[in-house]
């Protein structure tokens, strides 16, 4: 299949919703193609990881580098869109399935790739105590992320603030209970995972549901353990926000 793609400093998993702020021209153009009756898109894109250079179309003596992405990413479907005034536009895309994609076809208005649908893949589940370790794990690793956050935004800030981080807290790192589904529950972990961008992308090329969780539940054990020990920076309250290309 043919599709646009959108280069961002971001791994998208299927089934887990991306919000996009788009101003930049290319994708303006991109979002009025994929938003327009009898879209040739179907509303969908390819989502890809930046492995090298800046989500902003490079100019000038950076033009003759363009961003390079990842080769296995996800395709997004377009759930709402609100154009503003000033022909900003707000997405809300929801992934659907992993792709891997050939080089991107530049000659147009945008990035467009040709992409092949990956197998979803269970894998080796057989273990019925896989999703219920890994379930315990993320408790413990959301837990602990909010226990920590607090502490920080407790050193030196105000009432306010911290009743304001508290709250935000309390909406964001809320308890999750996993899907029985173990694909749909190792894209929920994926997505949730504070990790670096290329831990994620290697959770996302994963070939199965199984090898996925057994790598998700390492790192959450590993996670929570280096972040009890203040040895590595949570997500903080202000930290989920927009997309911006």
């Amino acid at each position: 299949m043919r599709l646009p793609l959108f280069a961002l400093h971001t791994v998208l998993f299927p089934h887990l919703p991306l919000p996009l702020q788009i101003f930049e021209e290319r994708y303006r153009a991109m979002t009025r193609d994929l938003v327009a009756d009898g879209s040739a898109w179907g509303g969908r894109f390819v989502v890809a990881a930046i492995t090298d250079g800046s989500e902003i179309e490079p100019v000038g003596r950076e033009a003759a580098q363009p961003t390079i992405a990842a080769r296995i990413g996800t395709v997004a479907e377009v759930r709402h869109a609100e154009q503003f005034a000033d022909g900003r536009w707000a997405l809300l895309a929801v992934g659907v399935e992993r792709v891997r994609f050939g080089p991107a076809d530049r000659t147009g208005p945008y990035a467009v790739v040709e992409a092949e649908a990956l197998p979803e893949l269970v894998g080796d589940t057989d273990d019925d105590r896989l999703l219920p370790a890994v379930q315990v794990a993320l408790d413990r690793y959301l837990e602990t992320v909010k226990r920590l956050v607090a502490s920080t935004a407790s050193v030196g800030g105000d009432v306010q603030e911290i009743s304001r981080v508290t709250a935000s807290l309390d909406e964001i790192l809320k308890p999750f209970r996993l899907p029985e589904d173990p694909l749909a529950a190792s894209y929920a972990i994926g997505g949730m995972l504070q990790i670096e961008l290329g831990r994620k992308q290697r959770l996302l090329e994963l070939p199965d549901a199984a090898t996925r969780l057994r790598a998700e539940l390492d790192l959450l054990r590993r996670e929570t353990v280096l972040l009890g020990e203040g040895s590595m920076p949570p997500l903080g309250a202000n930290d989920v926000r927009y997309n911006r290309n």
